[in-house]
C-alpha cells in the first residue's frame, strides 16, 4: 500500500513511500520530525500516516500473502515432466550446480512444503543477466524457476570488491579491524566495484581478473557469501510460487486519481520476506539455519556461530544493495547521455528495452524500496550486530556513489567520455546518496505539482478511517525500548542524547505513558541551557496532568526556573502551588518553603508566615534529602515574630533552629545571634 506522511498541524504531505511494517513506518516518522514542511515551510513536530485504498481494490498489503492458506497445487508427474521439458527447451541446465543450489534452498524451506517445492524444476541459463525468475509456461500446471548464470558472477564479483573494504569489526560489533588498510588498494577496489556494475550493464567486456590482491580471509569468504545470497534468491523465487505470484506478474497500472504502488511491488515484498524467513531459519525456529551456515565452516574452523549467523541474516539485504547499486550507476550514466539500452546489451532485460522509442518501465519495485522492506523485516528476527554489518555495507556503497563520476572514468570502460571533468560535484555540497529508507524522506521534494494534486485529492475524499492504525504491540515495544534508552542516557547525564529521544517519543504521540516523560525532557533541556525549551516541557505536562505527581514535579521545576531565572513571581507562585501535592516529602516541603520566600520578598508577611508554618508542622517527619528545610523555616518564622514583638515565641523558633542537627553553620550562627537579642528583650 502507498502511504503518505502528513505534518499533523497543516495536513500537508511531506513524504510518500511503501507500507512495510509498523517498525519501518515509525522509523520514517522519527526522521521526518525536525524537517521543514515542503509546502508551508513550518517545522514538522507531529506526523500522521494516511493511505488511499479503494474498497474494491485488489491491491495487497505486504507481507500478507494472496494465497492465505500457503498451499501449493499438487503437481502430477506428467505436469512436472512437461514443465521440465519446457525449461530445457530454453537451454536451461537442471543438473549440476542447479541441482546443488536447489538442494541447499530446499533444506531451508518449511518442512511441510518441501515435497511439493522439490517438484518445481530449477534451471540455469547461460546468460549474463544478474537475475532469477519464477515463470509459468502456457500449458504447464506448475511454475519453473530460472536462474541466470550472470547472477552468481555478479554477486561474486561484487563480494570480491566490496567485502574487502569492510572489516571484522563491522560484523562482531567490536572495534573495526579493516581487511585492507592501504588506501591505494582500497581505491582500486572501489574502481573494481564500479567496473563490475558496468560489465553487467553491458558496457565493456567481461573481465575475470581482479585489479588487486586482497587478504586471504576476505578472499575465502567471497564464495560462501555468494552461495548464501544465491540461496536467498532461489528461496525468494520459491516464495513467488508458494504465494501464487508466478502466473500474475503483471502490472495493474495506476489509479486514475491517486499515485498507488503497482500490484507486483507488493508481490516482491512478499517474496523477499518469505525468502529471508527461509534463509534465517524463521520457518524452522532456526533448526535448519545450520545448513546455510555450514558453507562458512572452512573459513571459521573454530565455530564462530554468532559471526556465521550474522552473515546468513545479512546476506539478503546486502544482495539487494548490490542490485540497487546497479540501478544507481545506470541512472548516473543516463545523466551523462549514455543510454545503456543502446549498448550491445548482454542481458535479456537490456535487449528487451533496446530498440524501442522509449524504455519499458519495470513493473517491479525498485531495489531501493525492496531493500528498505527487507531491512525492516530483518528487525523482527535478527540482532543489532547484523544491523551494524548491513549499515557498514550501505556506507561503503554510499562512499563509492559519492565519487561515481570519477570512478567510472578510472574504469576506462566508457571511451570518449571524461565524466568527472564535465560533471563534477560542487564543492561544499553533500554528495551522499544513501540506500537506506532514511533517504527516501523528502521523495516528493521538488515535485510540487504531484504534491499539490495529492493534497487536493485528500481534501476531496472522506478521510474517516484513512489514518493508519499501526500495530499497538509494536508501538508499545518501540516506546519501551526508546524510553529505556533515554532514561539510561539521562542517568549517565548524557543530556543531549536523552533529550533527543525524549522529544522523539513525545512528538510521536502524547499518551498516559509518554506525558510523564516531559519532566526528564525539561530537566535535560535545563541542563543543556535551553531554558525556554524546559519551560515549554514543564508547562505542557502541567497542562495535561495537573493533578498527578509528575505534573506536580513539573510545577516545582517550572516554579524554580520562573523565580530564579525569569524573576516571574506570579508565574512561579502559580506553578509552585500546583506542586504542593507532591508525594515526596522533601520536595513538597521545599515547594512550600519557596512559596513562603516569594511571599516574604513581596512583603506579604501573612502568606509567608503561613507557608513557613506549614513546613515547620512537618518537623516530626523524617527528611531524607533536605533535612535543613524545617530549621530554616523555624528561623524565618522567628524573624517574623521578632519584628512583631513576639519575643518569647520568636525565642522558641530560634532555639529550635540553633539546636537542630541539620542546621548549616551559617544559619546556626544567625539563630544564636537572634536568640540572644530576643532573650534580652523578653
Amino acid at each position: 500500500m502507498q502511504v503518505f506522511a502528513r505534518r499533523k498541524e497543516c495536513k500537508h504531505i511531506i513524504w510518500a513511500g511503501p507500507l512495510v511494517d509498523t517498525a519501518a513506518t515509525l522509523n520514517v516518522a522519527d526522521e521526518l520530525r525536525g524537517r521543514s514542511c515542503p509546502t508551508c515551510g513550518e517545522i514538522v513536530h507531529k506526523v500522521e500516516f494516511v493511505a488511499i485504498k479503494k474498497p474494491t481494490s485488489t491491491f495487497d498489503e505486504p507481507p500478507a500473502p494472496r494465497n492465505a492458506e500457503n498451499k501449493l497445487k499438487k503437481a502430477s508427474k506428467s505436469a512436472v515432466k512437461k514443465t521440465r521439458q519446457r525449461l530445457m527447451s530454453l537451454g536451461a541446465e537442471t543438473d549440476g550446480f542447479a541441482s546443488a543450489l536447489k538442494e541447499t534452498a530446499l533444506e531451508l524451506t518449511p518442512p511441510q512444503w518441501r515435497g511439493t517445492l522439490a517438484k518445481i524444476p530449477v534451471g540455469i541459463l547461460r546468460t549474463y543477466e544478474p537475475n532469477a525468475e519464477c515463470i509459468t509456461f502456457k500449458d504447464s500446471a506448475i511454475p519453473a524457476i530460472v536462474v541466470h548464470q550472470g547472477l552468481a558472477a555478479f554477486l561474486f564479483k561484487m563480494n570480491r570488491s566490496i567485502f574487502p573494504l569492510g572489516g571484522i569489526g563491522s560484523m562482531s560489533g567490536a572495534a573495526v579491524s579493516r581487511f585492507v588498510e592501504d588506501e591505494k588498494t582500497r581505491s582500486a577496489l572501489r574502481v573494481q566495484a564500479v567496473d563490475t556494475a558496468l560489465e553487467f550493464l553491458g558496457i565493456g567486456k567481461p573481465r575475470t581478473a581482479g585489479l588487486v590482491e586482497i587478504p586471504i580471509v576476505a578472499r575465502t569468504l567471497e564464495m560462501p557469501l555468494t552461495k548464501t545470497m544465491e540461496t536467498f534468491v532461489l528461496c525468494h523465487e520459491y516464495g513467488h510460487a508458494v504465494l501464487n505470484h508466478a502466473d500474475e506478474l503483471r502490472s495493474v497500472g495506476r489509479d486514475s486519481a491517486f499515485h498507488l504502488l503497482e500490484r507486483s511491488r507488493a508481490m516482491e515484498f512478499e517474496a523477499d520476506t518469505w525468502g529471508q524467513d527461509a534463509v534465517i531459519g524463521a520457518f524452522t525456529g532456526g533448526k535448519n539455519l545450520g545448513a546455510n551456515m555450514a558453507v562458512f565452516d572452512e573459513v571459521f574452523s573454530d565455530g564462530a556461530p554468532e559471526l556465521k549467523q550474522d552473515i546468513a541474516h545479512t546476506a539478503p539485504c546486502v544482495a539487494l544493495l548490490y542490485f540497487e547499486f546497479l540501478d544507481v550507476i545506470e541512472e548516473r550514466l543516463a545523466r551523462h547521455g549514455i543510454d545503456v539500452t543502446a549498448q550491445d546489451a548482454l542481458t535479456r532485460r537490456r535487449a528487451r528495452m533496446a530498440g524501442k522509442n522509449r524504455p519499458e518501465h519495470s513493473t517491479h519495485s525498485s531495489n531501493k524500496e525492496r531493500f528498505q522492506a527487507l531491512y525492516a523485516h530483518l528487525s523482527e528476527h535478527s540482532n543489532w550486530t547484523t544491523h551494524t554489518w548491513v549499515a557498514a555495507f550501505e556506507d561503503l556503497l554510499g562512499e563509492i556513489k559519492n565519487d561515481l563520476d570519477e570512478l567510472i572514468d578510472k574504469t576506462g570502460a566508457v571511451t570518449g567520455k571524461r565524466l568527472a571533468r564535465r560533471f563534477r560535484w560542487p564543492k561544499g555540497k553533500a554528495k551522499r546518496e544513501s540506500t537506506s529508507w532514511r533517504d527516501t524522506i523528502g521523495s516528493l521534494d521538488g515535485d510540487d505539482k504531484t504534491r499539490i494534486v495529492l493534497e487536493e485529492a485528500f481534501d476531496r475524499i472522506d478521510m474517516k478511517g484513512q489514518v493508519l492504525k499501526l500495530d499497538e504491540a509494536e508501538r508499545r515495544r518501540r516506546f519501551e525500548e526508546q524510553r529505556n534508552r533515554a532514561e539510561e542516557h539521562f542517568g549517565k547525564k548524557e543530556y543531549a542524547k536523552a533529550e533527543k529521544i525524549f522529544t522523539r517519543i513525545l512528538d510521536s504521540g502524547e499518551t498516559a505513558d509518554s506525558v510523564p516523560l516531559y519532566w526528564p525532557l525539561g530537566s535535560c533541556r535545563e541542563n543543556l541551557g535551553d531554558v525556554e525549551g524546559a519551560i515549554a516541557a514543564y508547562r505542557r505536562c502541567l497542562e495535561l496532568m495537573p493533578d498527578s505527581d509528575v505534573g506536580a514535579m513539573c510545577g516545582a521545576s517550572l516554579g524554580h526556573i520562573l523565580w530564579f531565572k525569569k524573576n516571574d513571581a506570579s508565574g512561579a507562585q502559580a506553578a509552585l502551588t500546583a506542586a504542593t501535592t507532591l508525594a515526596h516529602l522533601d520536595l513538597r516541603a521545599e515547594v512550600m518553603f519557596l512559596l513562603g520566600t516569594i511571599a516574604h520578598v513581596q512583603r506579604d508577611v501573612e502568606t509567608a508566615l503561613r507557608w513557613y508554618q506549614d513546613v515547620y508542622a512537618l518537623r516530626d517527619h523524617e527528611f531524607t534529602v533536605l533535612p535543613a528545610l524545617v530549621p530554616r523555616a523555624a528561623l524565618n518564622i522567628g524573624g517574623v515574630l521578632e519584628e512583631r514583638g513576639q519575643f518569647a515565641e520568636a525565642a522558641k523558633m530560634f532555639e529550635y533552629a540553633r539546636n537542630h542537627p541539620a542546621t548549616t553553620p551559617k544559619d546556626r550562627g544567625v539563630a544564636t545571634q537572634h536568640l540572644r537579642a530576643v532573650r534580652g528583650r523578653s
